[in-house]
């Protein structure tokens, strides 16, 4: 477990479990999710690497389900449907009704550039070598797992299990929610370079901008307004 400098008493929780299996590491300050999760990419001993946030719950047999799914399909990565809570109320599923059908239809890629991520961190369970050649992005201020994803493609093959295996819960002043964040990451995002065909890149382009419109009301992303920082 790595605790990103909290300030309350994760410490004693942790230790009432009194298993060594559980590494805990305690980092001097708060560096963002992504920074924390490299470092638990980078200490983690196991074969395969699943993210588990502090406000979040994987459901009873998340990994062992995962993991049979995996050997079935002999894939390297998989992911689960999951619930979001808004506030503690039930608000949707991810992925919904239309994105499964075409996940199932083998149309991942497609989608995921087409309509946006429907892979969120907490439904991953990814082979560890995978991971530790794919760390997180810490200047991506959101959509760290979007990035991620689309960093693998092609170069992993993807399963999905149906099952909801993961409540996400999400509070009204949460990062998730900020937009200005999003606008940086989609900037950011603009400016990468996936292993996209033309096409895939056209697509992909043409999403980030129609995502710009409806949540800025702008034509786009304006290329010269964010720099990244090193």
């Amino acid at each position: 477990m790595i605790d990103d400098g909290s300030t309350d008493n994760t410490k004693e929780v942790i230790d009432k479990f009194e298993d060594d299996r559980i590494q805990y590491i305690k980092l001097d300050k708060n560096y963002g999710g992504s920074f924390a999760r490299n470092i638990g990419i980078k200490k983690a001993s196991g074969q395969f690497i699943s993210f588990q946030d502090s406000d979040d719950i994987f459901l009873p047999n998340k990994i062992e389900m995962q993991l049979k799914n995996i050997i079935n399909k002999k894939s390297d990565f998989d992911f689960c449907k999951i619930k979001v809570f808004l506030n503690s109320t039930f608000n949707y599923l991810v992925p919904n009704i239309l994105q499964e059908k075409r996940i199932l239809e083998g149309n991942i890629i497609n989608e995921l550039i087409s309509n946006g991520n429907f892979i969120s961190t907490q439904a991953i369970l990814i082979k560890k070598k995978f991971m530790q050649e794919h760390l997180f992005d810490p200047l991506m201020p959101r959509l760290q797992d979007f990035d991620i994803i689309l960093s693998m493609i092609p170069k992993v093959r993807i399963s999905y299990t149906k099952n909801v295996l993961v409540e996400l819960h999400i509070q009204k002043n949460s990062l998730t929610l900020s937009k200005e964040k999003l606008r940086k990451a989609i900037y950011i995002l603009l400016n990468k370079k996936y292993n996209f065909n033309a096409e895939q890149k056209a697509i992909f382009t043409k999403y980030l901008n129609n995502i710009s419109i409806t949540f800025f009301k702008k034509s786009s992303i304006k290329k010269n307004k964010y720099k990244r920082r090193a």
